[in-house]
Formats: C-alpha cells, sequence, structure tokens
C-alpha cells in the first residue's frame, strides 16, 4: 500500500473533503493539524506514474485558493517527513525499497524520542537517524527505555500505526441558538441533547455514523471556545452522541451564559457489517453448523458447549450464532485464556500455560471473525508464533491482561 501526505501550508476555500473526494478513496486527518493522509496505491493507470498524481492533487488544492506539499510513501510517518522536506507544490517521493536511505541522514529530533533520550544519543555522537538505526537492537531498550524501541523501528521503517483513512465526506454543522442562554449545567444539557438528536437525524438520513465531532460554544459577547474529540467506536444514537457532547461541553472554558451551540461532525461515514468467512459456501445447512461447531471447538477449546444459527439473515457474527449452554457473561468465550507477552530487547514472547512461545509477527485486527460485542474489537490483536500458530489476544482494560481468546487458520 503507498499513503500520501498533504502538507497544507494555506488552508483551500472549500473543505478538504470536496478537494479530495475525486482523487482518493480513503482520508485520514492528521491530529497535528499540519495537513492530511490519504490513500494512493494503484493510481499509475489513471495518472502514469505518482509523480503525476501527486502533482494533479496539487493542483486541485491549488484550484481551491489552497497551498502545500506532498510526500508519498510505504507508511504514514515516511510520507509525513517526505511531504516535510518538499517545498510548496513539489511532490517528494520513496520507493519502498529506499525508505531506510531516505531516512539515514535525517536529523535524529524527528524521531518521537524524550529529550533526555535525544541528550544521552547526542552526547554519544549520534546525530541522524542513520547512525540511530545502526545501534545494536539489543542494547537500544536495556539503555533508553520503550520509547526509544519504539523509534528505533521507525528509524528503520517499520511503522506500527497502520493507515486507518476513510471515505472523504463533508462535515456536517448543526446549530441551536439559546433564548434566554443557558446558566445552568441541566439547561446547557437539555440543548445538548435536542442538538444531538437533529445531528443524528442527518446522519440516519444519509446512512452514517458519527467519528469526529467538534464542539464550540459561543457566549453572549460574541467569544467562543471549543473542544474535538475522536472516538473509538461509532456513535450511533442520539444518545451516545450527547453524551460525548456533554463530556466535551465540561472541558469547554467559557465565562458568561451560553447564547449559541455549534456541533460539527468533522468525520462519519458508514460501518460495512459482513458475514466473516468462516463458513465454506454451501446449501446444506447442516454442514454449516458443523463446520462452525468445530471452528468454535478449536478456537476455544472445552468453552463451547453448541453454537447455533438463530438468525441468519443477521450481518454480524454476534446477531447471527447463539451460544447454547452459556448462562453467564463470565462463560462467555471472550473471557479467554489469561495469557502474558513478555518484552525483550531482540524478542517478544508470549507465556501461555506455563510455555513460552516466541512471537515472530503482530498486529491489530480490525474485522473480527468471531462472536463478541462489537465495541471489544478493537481492543484485539493477533501475534504470530515461531512454529506457525496465530493466536487472537483480547486486552482486558478492568483486569489489565491479554487473554488467549482464539487460534486463526
Amino acid at each position: 500500500m503507498r499513503v500520501g501526505y498533504l502538507w497544507l501550508d494555506r488552508l483551500p476555500s472549500v473543505s478538504l473533503a470536496e478537494v479530495l473526494t475525486p482523487l482518493t478513496p480513503a482520508v485520514q486527518l492528521d491530529e497535528d493539524r499540519t495537513g492530511v493522509w490519504f490513500e494512493a496505491s494503484g493510481v499509475r493507470l489513471l495518472y502514469g506514474d505518482e509523480q503525476r498524481y501527486g502533482q494533479a492533487v496539487l493542483a486541485a488544492l491549488a484550484a481551491a485558493g489552497g497551498a502545500g506539499r506532498l510526500g508519498i510513501a510505504a507508511t504514514p510517518w515516511v510520507a509525513r517527513l517526505a511531504a516535510r522536506l518538499a517545498v510548496t507544490g513539489e511532490v517528494t517521493l520513496v520507493p519502498n525499497s529506499e525508505t531506510s536511505t531516505f531516512l539515514r541522514p535525517l536529523p535524529l529530533e524527528w524521531l518521537p524520542l524524550p529529550r533526555r533520550v535525544l541528550a544521552r544519543l547526542r552526547a554519544l555522537g549520534v546525530s541522524t537517524i542513520g547512525q540511530f538505526a545502526d545501534l545494536p537492537p539489543g542494547s537500544v531498550q536495556r539503555r533508553f527505555g520503550k520509547e526509544a524501541l519504539a523509534a528505533y523501528r521507525l528509524a528503520h521503517g517499520d511503522d506500527p500505526t497502520p493507515f486507518r483513512g476513510r471515505a472523504p465526506v463533508e462535515p456536517l454543522c448543526f446549530e441551536r441558538t439559546l433564548e434566554p442562554p443557558a446558566v445552568t449545567s441541566d439547561a446547557l444539557a437539555v440543548a445538548l441533547h435536542a442538538l444531538a438528536a437533529q445531528a443524528m437525524e442527518a446522519l440516519n438520513r444519509l446512512g452514517h455514523v458519527a467519528w469526529r465531532l467538534r464542539l464550540e460554544l459561543v457566549a453572549e459577547d460574541g467569544r467562543s471556545t471549543s473542544r474535538r474529540r475522536h472516538c473509538p467506536y461509532p456513535l450511533r444514537t442520539a444518545e451516545e452522541l450527547a453524551a460525548v457532547a456533554r463530556a466535551l461541553a465540561l472541558r469547554c472554558a467559557l465565562a458568561g451564559p451560553v447564547a449559541l451551540l455549534r456541533l460539527v461532525i468533522d468525520e462519519h461515514g458508514t460501518v460495512t457489517a459482513h458475514q466473516p468467512g468462516l463458513l465454506l459456501e454451501a446449501p446444506n445447512r447442516r454442514q454449516e453448523r458443523e463446520r462452525i461447531f468445530e471452528l468454535a471447538r478449536q478456537y476455544v477449546p472445552g468453552r463451547v458447549v453448541r453454537v447455533v444459527e438463530h438468525c441468519p439473515a443477521a450481518p454480524l457474527p454476534e446477531h447471527r450464532w447463539r451460544l447454547e449452554g452459556i448462562t453467564s457473561e463470565k462463560a462467555h468465550p471472550s473471557r479467554g485464556e489469561p495469557v502474558r507477552l513478555i518484552r525483550r530487547a531482540q524478542s517478544w514472547w508470549l507465556e501461555v500455560a506455563g510455555q513460552r512461545l516466541r512471537v515472530i509477527r503482530s498486529g491489530p485486527w480490525e474485522r473480527i471473525d468471531l462472536w463478541w460485542p462489537e465495541r471489544q474489537h478493537r481492543r484485539t490483536g493477533w501475534v504470530e508464533l515461531a512454529d506457525g500458530q496465530r493466536l487472537l489476544l483480547m486486552w482486558t482494560g478492568p483486569e489489565g491482561q491479554w487473554r488467549l481468546v482464539g487460534r486463526l487458520d
């Protein structure tokens, strides 16, 4: 996959969604507000090469009254650095095979390292990313800590942060004038709930859910303050939207009564529900039920009594399948078996049932092919062991530990 980063030197007169919608299928806003990431894969058929594609993006930005620079690379972090090095109106390309060569001469300060670590590295004569990447991997974490180990991976071009772009959409803005102005938190909560209901009605007409929103409070004298939040899970109801808006309102320090509320849904879109590929495409329902039962026994040995399909039309697995014999939440398979991740300087190990197994790969797991509530999906990840096993792990926040909840084929 190729990722582009558009560094904005001057904002366009229209929204970025309007500029980028014809040019890319997915966009991810930068939290630092310096620019935006976008998907830049598969552009050769339409534009010939990435250089022409990048110039087309910059031309569209200039036509909308904006100005910027562009970087295209294999990972979001490298693409951002490439754009940072470019001049206004220029495209910097970093081929996948040349990522390490591109990073070597860059200053060490561009890595996300604490100041104390930077000072120690400078004292050792390390001043570039390439010199830092040449250090022995076993001594980096031991001498400089876990943050240095994460930066060490970046220095080698290994960016663990995935690109999480979404289709660019126009922000939705909703306003509500308060007459009389709200002077108490209760009055403000009532107005926020009404504004959230109005916003959710508009989202429902589009078939969308909210991901990122901004709340602005305006006083009688015109002064305003705002707060924004990106939610880790989609907001589907007016109650969920109102709860997030109330939390943002509590963080807004505004002297005097509130005369105007403005709620902006910066990021919204559809949530695709799909039937995961656990089943063979066969007309025989009995064979399908036998297969799902065998898979359940393989994923969670001894924890599943019986898996029954009770709603074939349900789009999500937790709605389609029912576990018979499970009488409490604690017995649900998603509870899993406690495991321990052991992080060493040169390797990671997973301790399961008293055995230590070496981990060779790991990653996030966005779409879970099992049956538990959707809000738990983003707290899961998979690891691949040296013996070829792929295990699915879930982080349990209250307990503060990893649990083994599945084995992946």
